[in-house]
């Protein structure tokens, strides 16, 4: 190789995580295989499988960088309606999670979709959703909401976007904004500035 020619590029996780997502959503979870996520990727199978080893790790992958980003967006909404000094409160957080969850059109609803379909055959896979609705659950106990309304807020934002995953979701648009205004100014005493 010469001092001209770059060196190989080897494909990104991030880059591999798209593809992968973009299958999902444009095909179907039952699309979902190595050989189609390389080609999605534009990768061999081996540049594929240096990253992901196995279906379940890619799998793991879509549901950690999930995690990742719904994780982020709260926090940046907690942060943007924050007025206070220091860290945002659990509260604002509480709110924020909320909101980001019944945010609609969001690809997490697709993937979501997929980690269902997959879990189907690997319940472990929804492990580290398991671990974060316990942190969760523990959290609503500090709440000044209270833990009932919290509780019951959080189970209504899951019941729907589980319907929505499902496509059972009986609501027109109209109705789902009204749910959705509704479950929002129930926990906005959790989110309101200081």
């Amino acid at each position: 190789m010469t001092d001209a020619e770059p060196p190989a590029v080897q494909p990104s996780t991030e880059r591999l995580l798209d593809a992968a997502e973009r299958l999902v959503v444009e095909r179907g979870a039952a699309h979902l295989t190595l050989d189609a996520v390389a080609a999605e990727a534009g990768v061999s199978k081996g540049g594929l499988l240096y990253h992901f080893p196995s279906k379940a790790a890619l799998l793991d992958g879509m549901v950690q960088r999930h995690l990742r980003e719904v994780d982020e967006r709260a926090a940046q909404h907690a942060l943007t309606t924050w007025s206070g000094a220091g860290p945002p409160p659990p509260e604002l957080y509480f709110a924020a999670r909320m909101r980001v969850a019944l945010e609609k059109g969001s690809s997490h609803r697709a993937i979501g979709a997929a980690m269902l379909a997959a879990a189907a055959t690997n319940p472990t896979l929804l492990d580290p959703c398991r671990q974060r609705a316990r942190a969760a659950i523990d959290e609503m106990a500090q709440l000044p909401l209270g833990f009932d309304r919290a509780a019951i807020v959080h189970l209504a934002v899951d019941g729907l976007i589980l319907s929505e995953l499902l496509h059972l979701s009986p609501f027109t648009e109209q109705e789902r904004s009204r749910i959705v205004a509704a479950l929002l100014n129930a926990v906005q005493t959790c989110g309101q500035k200081p």
